[in-house]
């Protein structure tokens, strides 16, 4: 649900997840919510810990605290914090089922760099598994208005359509995040360009304009779309970098982009290429929503 009610941070104590745990922090302030700080305790130091008599559980507990008084507004007011032991993925997972966390906000950690292959990664593997939305936080980000508590300053919110329902209920909660944080809505439809021999050229940019009306049509004409009354742009690019460059933060400009993102029956696992590549290359949030279940 947007605007969140319960919002759940990953941390694991490197300074991606503290720049996500300061993002999750303003974003439950600006909507009310109640902010859940979740650590995933790795099962084989625990059991090294245990035999020699330590009490890890609660050392960490104590760094935990102290790490949230490092990442303001997290220490601000006292959040629900936990650490169980498990891998990072199933612990996150768990910890939002349970609580039915509206979203799970966690750092970008290991997803950036275009040619990398993400597999593997904390980050990739929670968007492959959980049945929340997730909202990733680029390493590089910093609150626009540092001396405020919530997120103030950040806009516009851009949303990718496609006519799907997924994206039409992206779209959906792209404008509630937008009416929330007082900033406008962008709607970004991209048509890729079609790859033929260059003596077919003549044909192609035919078929290309007509691609782009049959585009225009479709966005004009989704119902979804006219109640939030707001236009959409269409353009001709490449949809991952067309995307990435619309939420690319210059200025004042401070954007946050929504990427629908389809159930877990639907995408068979891990998310798409194109939104695994636009999390490669956005420096902006990105929240990959996920319609309530």
């Amino acid at each position: 649900m947007l605007p969140p009610r319960i919002v759940l941070a990953a941390v694991d104590f490197s300074e991606s997840s503290r720049t996500a745990l300061i993002f999750a922090a303003r974003l439950a302030k600006h909507a009310g919510a109640r902010l859940h700080v979740v650590h995933a305790q790795d099962p084989l130091l625990a059991r090294a810990a245990y035999a020699t008599g330590a009490d890890i559980d609660a050392e960490t507990r104590t760094e935990l605290s102290a790490f949230m008084q490092s990442a303001a507004p997290a220490g601000d007011w006292s959040p629900f914090h936990e650490v169980a032991e498990g891998s990072a993925v199933d612990v996150l997972c768990s910890a939002a089922d349970r609580e039915n966390a509206d979203v799970i906000v966690v750092g970008a950690h290991g997803m950036s760099g275009v040619g990398r292959a993400l597999f593997g990664s904390t980050t990739e593997a929670l968007l492959r598994k959980a049945d929340h939305s997730v909202l990733v936080v680029p390493d590089s980000w910093t609150p626009p208005r540092p001396q405020a508590n919530d997120l103030s300053g950040i806009g516009p919110v851009v949303v990718g359509i496609e006519a799907t329902p997924a994206a039409f209920a992206a779209a959906q909660a792209a404008h509630a995040l937008a009416t929330l944080l007082s900033t406008s809505l962008e709607m970004r439809h991209v048509v890729p360009p079609a790859s033929v021999l260059s003596r077919w050229s003549a044909h192609a940019d035919a078929a290309q304009r007509e691609r782009l009306d049959q585009a225009q049509a479709e966005v004009a004409g989704a119902a979804a779309l006219r109640e939030l009354k707001c236009s959409v742009d269409v353009t001709v690019g490449s949809i991952a970098e067309a995307l990435a460059d619309a939420a690319r933060p210059t200025g004042n400009r401070r954007p946050l982009l929504v990427l629908g993102r389809r159930t877990h029956h639907e995408r068979g696992g891990g998310p798409g290429s194109t939104a695994t590549r636009v999390l490669a290359l956005t420096k902006a949030p990105v929240l990959m929503y996920l319609p309530d279940r």
